[in-house]
């Protein structure tokens, strides 16, 4: 059984990946027969939702225009704490026989390695390649205490670790200022027009402690890197059009030629920040990357790592570095007003 959250890299259909989180949701996903299975649904149910865990099933929602066995059942699997099988057969002409679609479920189950709770009715027996695995043996009379005590001990199986003193977003923010940038108001109207050039794609907006260089940061660890590239490389679209617009609109006398050149001056100067999840996934970005006219950087969840645990710890060059050159006082609070008050106003 593996509780680590991590992404599901590779499809089992030969699809693309769909970098759905393993055991990223309280959910549970019960595969069972639909025609023959209303009172234990009815009781799991209740167990589950009793403990704040949201059952899952195939029968559930539609996914219309979607892939049903991606949509309903893989990564409904996928994300789920933990799963349950009732594996319980059909009759017919007086043979057992199992339900194919329960058991290609419980099947995907163990592939993924999820911590399963497979129940089948006492009276029945399991096929030979299923026999090994131990099974909750169950009659309706027992079934409900039964089920409670595997739910119970799944639950605290399953449970992920105790949360990080810091949440994720608590971290980036720190990465961010060891890289010497601090997230940008939007309060200001000159700041709004560069932010909302990025921001239909998913983009915040940093710049540098001066205030005189932008960021645009991409926080893409649930994309696909293909769609990460798409996203840069309209990014870079975008800025290019309203550079040449604004500089189009200058010469026709619509903005003032100066603030046409100090808004292209700052624009070309701005940079693309990406955070990723793996170092594969950076490698092959900075390597889609590398032509462009802006300069980008890619960051992994290892980067960030690595740079807060060496917050605490600067090198020589670093220590010699700040006590060379200290801010005064008045030039600190100086560049901080600057911060606040923005750029010069923008054109639209």
């Amino acid at each position: 059984m593996d509780k680590t959250i991590r992404r599901n890299t590779n499809c089992v259909i030969g699809m693309p990946r769909c970098d759905f989180v393993f055991s990223s949701a309280r959910t549970c996903f019960i595969a069972y027969a639909f025609e023959d299975s209303h009172l234990e649904m009815t009781i799991l149910k209740g167990l589950l939702e009793k403990r704040g865990i949201q059952p899952e099933e195939a029968a559930g929602k539609p996914a219309p225009g979607q892939n049903a066995f991606c949509a309903k059942i893989c990564s409904k699997i996928i994300t789920s704490q933990f799963c349950i099988a009732i594996v319980n057969n059909a009759g017919k002409d007086g043979i057992e026989v199992p339900n194919a679609n329960v058991n290609m479920e419980y099947g995907l189950m163990l592939g993924f390695n999820k911590y399963v709770i497979p129940f089948q009715k006492a009276s029945q027996k399991l096929p030979f390649n299923a026999a090994p695995l131990d099974t909750v043996k169950y009659t309706n009379a027992d079934f409900s205490r039964l089920a409670s005590q595997a739910i119970e001990i799944a639950d605290e199986a399953t449970r992920q670790d105790a949360p990080p003193a810091f949440s994720p977003d608590q971290l980036i923010e720190a990465f961010l200022l060891a890289k010497g940038s601090l997230l940008t108001p939007i309060n200001d109207a000159g700041h709004r027009v560069i932010y909302h050039l990025g921001a239909p794609l998913g983009f915040l907006l940093l710049n540098d402690f001066a205030g005189a260089n932008y960021m645009y940061f991409g926080n893409f660890t649930a994309l696909r890197p293909e769609v990460i590239i798409w996203r840069v490389r309209k990014l870079v679209n975008i800025i290019n059009e309203r550079r040449n617009a604004v500089m189009k609109r200058a010469t026709k006398g619509a903005v003032g030629y100066s603030q046409a050149v100090n808004f292209d001056d700052l624009m070309s100067r701005a940079q693309i920040w990406i955070l990723v999840t793996t170092q594969e996934d950076k490698t092959r970005l900075l390597a889609e990357l590398a032509g462009l006219p802006h300069r980008s950087s890619v960051f992994c969840i290892e980067d960030i790592r690595i740079e807060l645990e060496n917050i605490g710890n600067p090198t020589a060059s670093q220590r010699n570095e700040v006590a060379a050159s200290p801010m005064s006082s008045h030039k600190a609070i100086a560049a901080t007003n600057a911060q606040a008050a923005g750029p010069e106003k923008l054109p639209e």
